[in-house]
């Protein structure tokens, strides 16, 4: 959800000034021209999907190619994604997640693959000229790529039932296992504000948030967080991680043989992941912690509670956590709301218009506020019993 040198923090809201607009100005109708002067494919349909900081457009494309990197035409379609401005300002980040999708995709995990451009490269930096008020404007240079469209439903639009809850967590289980003895030198020093560790960093922004009980929420989970978390991450399994294991990442498809079962209460099963911009070498119960955070927002309030204990049952077919990240589960999943919330705030605040911004704001703030009340020796006990049903 997030987005210059390595050794800096790449997301978009921590540099971001207030008069500058760091989401790409690309009218729709110059996509097709765009797609078949960069790959040579020609656009039957298009649409935007909703994004963060970048522009996304979903399309089909004819059977006619004029490019000799492309052997056939990708029936389920593409996604052509054009980069904020920020993110455009350091390629190296997206040779380091094409490297990192190949690198899982070798081992059984499906991710979206790259499409080569005429030029028989990965992307292209492309600057956009246009007029505003009769006066010429240049927007970008932006980073531009075409990646295949993986077909499914995002979590957000299946059932939030505990059999999804448990597969998402087998998903995440397998994609830590693929991803280890992953290593690139632009992980290697590289930290950004949406990494779960950051989350002192959102008292920064805080002035967006208008509601007193929200801020002194966050302010407590902060202050867990530091005097709780922190002393203990020497304990902590380190790793490459996602880093945005969440409801509209996550592409589902419905289990096959329901069919005496209401299609609200129907088990959807893990497609594929989306959306490596937030990977890091950090540590894994992150991952966790952010896929639990998510899940359980717009999950039905009485089962809010429960996510945690399916989506662990899920994970530990194939992992494990230790009792020490166990212990920091709640202060890491109220910490990754604490992120959601405030930046979606801030950058609410800078695009009014973007109410994709605003995804966490609705049900997110009363599940931080639900599951801080929640004693973390009755909720991990809640989890663990859970967690015996699946054995």
């Amino acid at each position: 959800m997030s987005e210059s040198n390595n050794n800096e923090d790449t997301t978009a809201i921590k540099h971001q000034n207030p008069e500058e607009e760091l989401k790409p100005r690309i009218a729709k109708d110059s996509v097709p021209d765009l797609v078949y002067r960069l790959y040579g494919l020609k656009v039957r349909e298009i649409k935007e999907l909703p994004s963060y900081d970048d522009l996304n457009f979903f399309f089909h494309a004819d059977n006619t190619i004029e490019n000799k990197n492309i052997k056939s035409v990708n029936k389920d379609g593409y996604v052509l994604k054009v980069m904020n401005s920020l993110q455009s300002s350091n390629p190296e980040v997206i040779d380091a997640q094409h490297a990192l999708c190949q690198y899982v995709r070798e081992r059984g995990v499906p991710t979206q693959v790259p499409i080569l451009n005429i030029d028989g490269r990965e992307w292209s930096l492309e600057t956009f000229h246009d007029n505003e008020n009769g006066k010429p404007v240049k927007n970008g240079p932006y980073l531009v790529r075409l990646v295949t469209f993986v077909p499914g439903k995002i979590f957000h639009e299946t059932p939030y039932v505990p059999g999804s809850f448990y597969n998402v967590g087998i998903f995440v289980g397998k994609l830590h296992k693929a991803m280890t003895g992953f290593r690139h030198s632009f992980y290697d020093n590289y930290t950004h504000i949406w990494i779960v560790g950051q989350v002192p960093a959102v008292r920064d922004f805080l002035k967006a948030v208008t509601c007193k009980e929200d801020v002194a929420v966050v302010n407590e989970v902060i202050d867990a967080f530091e005097d709780q978390v922190v002393p203990e991450l020497n304990k902590f399994t380190k790793g490459v991680v996602h880093g945005d294991v969440n409801e509209q990442n996550t592409i589902m498809y419905e289990v096959p043989g329901q069919d005496n079962i209401p299609p609200s209460e129907r088990v959807h099963d893990v497609n594929a992941m989306l959306d490596f911009a937030d990977v890091s070498d950090s540590y894994k119960v992150y991952d966790i912690a952010i896929c639990i955070a998510y899940l359980s927002i717009d999950c039905p309030e009485e089962r809010q509670a429960d996510v945690g204990g399916h989506v662990l049952a899920g994970y530990f077919k194939s992992c494990s956590l230790n009792e020490d990240e166990f212990e920091a589960l709640k202060i890491l999943v109220c910490a990754r709301l604490c992120q959601s919330l405030v930046y979606g705030a801030h950058s609410y605040a800078q695009q009014p218009g973007n109410t994709y911004l605003l995804t966490t704001s609705k049900g997110g703030w009363p599940l931080l506020h639900k599951l801080w009340q929640i004693p973390s020796n009755i909720l991990y006990a809640r989890w663990k019993e859970i967690m015996k049903q699946y054995k």
